[in-house]
């Protein structure tokens, strides 16, 4: 899709990535008879987290960056709902709404400004003539990644708390969330560093892109503008409305409906080095992708065949071709030869006047009648009383 993602789009595209997170949440019930199961979505929470992080790294397109860092805070969120800390998921789910669809219409000006082009590369220095883009952007990205005051610090924490009170395989979602800030703190920046960094001019390819309102010095319409700027002021101050252990409002209002299993409660110094490791790692993140892609003081380190399978996104896409479309299309093709040209084809006419025919008897059944309607239902059940009475 060319120019700047759709409300709607992105909309649409939120509740179809988060319909599992809330599932699990509202229908917590019947998956805490099967806790196992339940753990197991916390694992492939756990596992989504990193692999997407990791495949965020490698990418160039500004929108495939930020997709595969919704995948990774998905990740988080499951972890968070499979470990039974529902709120703490819930809130997350909130908080991330807030930034992650700041980073999409941010990089929506962009790619406007830059008449589709969609290519980080190809974005160098752009910052400079986009300087409230930058900072809204800026603010979605520590956000991100959880740097305090910033929403996602409040609630992503929480749930990297929660997993370390999760008996001992609690300890290994842990060190996983805590190496996913890491990851989310590299891969955020990097793409920040790249777009609006503080480069010395606009590369060539934006300079040729540019639209004309911004050689005016316009960054964009007022109606891309102003959404971004409310979501800014959200994705700094949205996280207040929870700070475990202190206060914790959303968590009491959600008690009744999903209380947190005794698994899930971590203790307050669970909560301080959960915090304090979170933090530091995501800083650590963003000082290595400023060493890397700000200052390029430190060579991006040269490992083809690692990133050669991270841009394959670990060859799941091959494998999925392999195990089911490849089937998939032998089969199909095997029954057109044998059944479709044999037997249908050649009956093609006749076939689609039986259907047409059918489909006409089968019309006036619906008369939007009630009375027709009635009449049907008591015929039948005239006919079904018969029948008992004949079989008894």
């Amino acid at each position: 899709m060319e120019g700047p993602t759709p409300v709607s789009a992105l909309i649409h595209a939120a509740t179809m990535v988060t319909a599992g997170v809330y599932l699990i949440a509202r229908t917590h019930p019947i998956f805490e008879q099967a806790r196992t199961v339940e753990l197991v979505a916390a694992g492939i929470g756990a596992l989504t987290l990193l692999v997407a992080g990791l495949i965020a790294l490698v990418q160039v397109d500004i929108k495939r960056v930020i997709a595969y860092s919704t995948m990774s805070q998905i990740g988080y969120m499951f972890l968070g709902v499979g470990i039974g800390t529902y709120a703490n998921g819930m809130f997350h789910l909130m908080t991330h709404a807030f930034f992650k669809a700041l980073l999409f219409m941010a990089a929506g000006i962009v790619i406007h400004a830059l008449s589709g082009e969609q290519d980080i590369r190809n974005m160098r220095g752009i910052g400079q003539l986009m300087p409230w883009t930058r900072w809204a952007f800026l603010a979605g990205s520590l956000a991100l990644v959880g740097v305090p005051p910033f929403a996602g610090f409040f609630s992503k924490d929480a749930i990297i708390a929660a997993t370390l009170h999760a008996h001992w395989y609690g300890v290994i979602f842990w060190v996983v969330a805590l190496v996913g800030t890491f990851l989310t703190g590299l891969y955020t920046f990097r793409l920040y560093f790249i777009v609006f960094g503080d480069a010395k001019a606009v590369s060539d390819t934006a300079s040729r892109s540019l639209t004309p309102h911004l050689d005016e010095g316009r960054e964009g319409p007022r109606t891309m503008l102003v959404p971004v700027g409310i979501l800014a002021v959200l994705a700094v101050i949205g996280g207040w409305i929870q700070f475990a252990p202190f206060w914790h409002p959303l968590t009491n209002w959600l008690e009744p409906v999903a209380r947190t299993l005794g698994v899930a409660e971590p203790k307050s110094w669970q909560e301080a080095l959960s915090s304090v490791l979170a933090v530091l790692l995501g800083l650590a993140g963003i000082g290595v992708a400023w060493a890397m892609y700000g200052t390029r003081r430190v060579a991006v380190p040269r490992m083809p065949a690692l990133q050669r399978v991270l841009e394959h996104k670990f060859y799941f896409d091959e494998a999925y071709d392999r195990l089911f479309y490849a089937p998939a299309v032998a089969i199909v093709g095997y029954l057109r030869g044998t059944t479709e040209d044999e037997w249908i084809l050649p009956a093609g006419g006749e076939f689609a006047e039986v259907t047409l025919e059918g489909g006409r008897l089968a019309r006036r059944l619906q008369t939007g009648l009630l009375r027709t309607y009635v009449l049907a239902l008591g015929t039948g059940m005239a006919v079904l009383a018969i029948v008992f009475l004949l079989v008894r």
